[in-house]
């Protein structure tokens, strides 16, 4: 996937996590992964990061999302904790 998809598709995570799933329930594990998130301060718009540290972002998104739809829509509970494992390779391989 080329960076400027990745930025589309991390602005896409956005929107859903500010929009749609603001009203999600979960426990203290979704909040993690948005402190998570906020640390890396990596936003969609940022041209100037690096490609990994955007697909680190996109997958700790995802794993967020798919933290809030456990409970709600029957998301395997492994597959949120799988997708930010992968973002902290991404960020382990930065260092």
């Amino acid at each position: 996937m080329q960076k400027e998809q990745l930025m589309r598709l991390h602005q896409f995570f956005v929107y859903i996590c500010k929009n749609i799933l603001k009203d999600c329930n979960c426990d203290n594990s979704c909040k993690e992964l948005l402190d998570l998130y906020n640390s890396l301060e990596i936003k969609p718009h940022h041209i100037h990061r690096l490609k990994d540290e955007q697909k680190a972002a996109v997958l700790i998104l995802s794993a967020y999302i798919a933290k809030c739809l456990e409970k709600e829509m029957g998301v395997p509970k492994n597959l949120s904790e799988k997708l930010k494992e992968n973002a902290l390779k991404y960020l382990e391989g930065r260092k």
